[in-house]
């Protein structure tokens, strides 16, 4: 051991400490000094640290404590790539720990730590310049996860897939590309939602470097990346943060208040130092790998004690959210902020300063849960789930919605997005087109899963890829290719998005017909005028009323049942309306009908 330690800036230490930091990642862990590293691990409450690794040959060699400030240290002659552990004892009990702050581990056995130092350079400044939260522009988001979007082994890298994802993402006009946690974590099945590393990019991925030239392909092709990200809890593995010091440092010494639902730890945001660990860990992700975007998984959860509003309002919970948001929006203003958030909480999309939380967007559960629930009705009784349809414009001008159908909805025995269509074989895929047709020309932002867009029978499995094969059959063929257009039409057209939070954006046209389930509204962006009717029953209509008291002009541009989807409608209609007269259409059974509106 050389006697050779870094200058020390306490008051960063102190802000840490208290819960005013979003740099943890450049004050602990391995930092470079010289020809090797000062290693730092904050343990306030341990009696001893020893350090083992590839530098001491796994022979364990004690570290110096810091007392006033909690934290234990020493240089060593390490190199990139030697893997290393610490050793937390207290009252008699040595643990072996990975290093919370450290950016790779070992995917075998318990997690050891490893020295990663990357000298990657990003392409992606023009697109950078560009970036901003997209409220008035388009935003439809293609989520996946990694290793089954193309599985070839059992551990997919990043750039496996990255020159497929990139080419099918811009073949289907998608925007954004959301992944589903790719930070360290021990058991595979929790697909990253119980994590061991919170800066650590996951072994079964790919490395460091791996993942930020993933990013930046896909930026040079004008793509943005999202991420989904775990605030709210973490993995209980024992070499983990779960009494890392030896107590109860990162999670509540409550019992009824350390256990989530699923059986991981919470973190206890009550602690300054848990709130700079986690506000280090998302500055530290949207840093080093140019992030557009991180969504927070299980914000309701969060916001209420476990998630239980009977419980009441957890106030520690949304202090941190707030300084978190108000961080993140000073430091990285063009970067969004998304809440999975199920609840009724108010203001999530609000700022902190007018009483918000100070996301950007929060998932519309509601829609989803209204929405799949309606379409699972059979045609005729859909009359009595009317609200099903309508109540989303209701409160729809009270937060900044994004509109998912996400991984969630298709795995448990919840059925794949075609399957929940009630009717038969045929109509399942003509229904699923209203939905997706409803879903992408409502107001707001997008999200679909992977394998949505092909229409696959199969609940998602984490063990298997895609079924592409199913594009060879005509009827997945053809609804593909309605996807594609949908989101083209949607990507082309302002009026689609421009106003998507403002009242001018949207217009109803038909919305109390619950006799024949039919509506109709309009989507505005200034000059720009789309109606879009719903013909949600297995009913024809040969004559079908809108009303309207102005010379138009009607120019159908996408229809569900036409030819060109496998259908039987083969000519796009043009209408003229004259002034006192209604819009009459015929409508076929579960069709969608798209026109632009041209004045005579």
């Amino acid at each position: 051991m050389k006697v050779n330690i870094l200058s020390t800036d306490y008051d960063k230490i102190k802000d840490y400490i208290d819960g005013n930091s979003s740099i943890g990642h450049k004050i602990w862990g391995p930092i470079k000094k010289g020809d090797g590293y000062e290693f730092r691990v904050y343990a306030p409450n341990a009696d001893k640290v020893y350090i083992k690794g590839d530098f001491t040959a796994w022979d364990i060699r004690e570290l110096s404590k810091n007392a006033q400030y909690g934290y234990f240290f020493g240089y060593f002659d390490a190199k990139v790539n030697d893997y290393y552990k610490y050793v937390v004892v207290k009252d008699g009990n040595w643990v072996e720990k990975t290093d919370p702050f450290a950016h790779a581990m070992d995917g075998e056995g318990d997690f050891a730590s490893k020295i990663v130092e990357d000298d990657y350079v990003f392409n992606d400044a023009e697109y950078l310049k560009t970036r901003d939260k997209r409220y008035d522009k388009p935003l439809n988001i293609y989520e996946l996860h990694v290793s089954s979007f193309l599985r070839f082994t059992n551990q997919v890298n990043f750039l496996d897939i990255v020159d497929r994802l990139i080419a099918y993402t811009k073949e289907m006009n998608y925007t954004h590309v959301e992944i589903m946690p790719v930070t360290e974590y021990p058991f595979y099945p929790s697909w990253g939602y119980q994590s061991t590393g919170f800066f650590a990019i996951s072994h079964r991925y790919g490395s460091v470097r791996d993942f930020k030239k993933f990013v930046d392909l896909l930026h040079q092709n004008n793509i943005g990346v999202i991420l989904d990200v775990v605030a709210v809890h973490y993995a209980s593995d024992y070499y983990g943060l779960d009494h890392f010091d030896g107590t109860a440092m990162y999670e509540s010494e409550y019992m009824d208040l350390k256990y989530s639902e699923w059986g991981s730890n919470n973190f206890d945001y009550s602690k300054g130092h848990v709130r700079s660990f986690m506000k280090s860990s998302m500055t530290y992700l949207i840093e080093e790998f140019h992030l557009d975007g991180i969504r927070i998984d299980a914000v309701s959860y969060m916001v209420f004690y476990n998630g239980n509003s009977d419980r009441g309002v957890h106030e520690d919970n949304i202090f941190f959210i707030k300084n978190l948001n108000e961080t993140l929006e000073k430091t990285h203003p063009d970067v969004m902020r998304i809440a999975e958030d199920s609840s009724n909480y108010p203001k999530v999309t609000h700022p902190v300063s007018e009483g918000g939380l100070g996301f950007d967007y929060k998932w519309d559960m509601g829609w989803m849960n209204d929405t799949l629930r309606y379409f699972k009705v059979d045609s005729y009784n859909r009359r009595d789930y009317q609200g099903n349809i309508t109540f989303s414009m209701y409160y729809f001008p009270n937060e900044r919605f994004l509109l998912p159908l996400s991984h969630d909805e298709v795995v448990h025995l919840k059925k794949s997005m075609v399957d929940k269509m009630a009717g038969s074989y045929e109509d399942k895929f003509k229904q699923l087109k209203v939905l997706m047709a409803y879903q992408m020309t409502h107001p707001g932002k997008f999200l679909n899963f992977m394998g949505n867009e092909i229409a696959t029978f199969e609940e998602w499995n984490e063990n298997v890829g895609i079924r592409w094969e199913y594009l060879d059959y005509p009827i997945h063929r053809d609804y593909h290719n309605f996807i594609k257009d949908l989101n083209k039409l949607y990507l082309d057209e302002k009026a689609f998005y421009k106003y998507d939070y403002e009242e001018e954006g949207f217009m109803w046209k038909v919305v109390d017909d619950n006799t024949n389930s039919v509506f109709a509204y309009e989507r505005r962006a200034d000059e720009d005028r789309f109606l879009v009717v719903l013909n949600m029953t297995g009913v024809y209509h040969g004559g079908y009323e809108i009303p309207y008291d102005e010379d138009l002009i009607f120019e159908e541009v996408l229809n569900s049942r036409s030819s060109k989807y496998g259908d039987y409608r083969y000519e796009q209609r043009k209408i003229e309306v004259k002034k006192g007269n209604n819009l009459k259409i015929e409508l076929w059974e579960y069709e969608v009908a798209i026109f632009k509106i041209r004045e005579v």
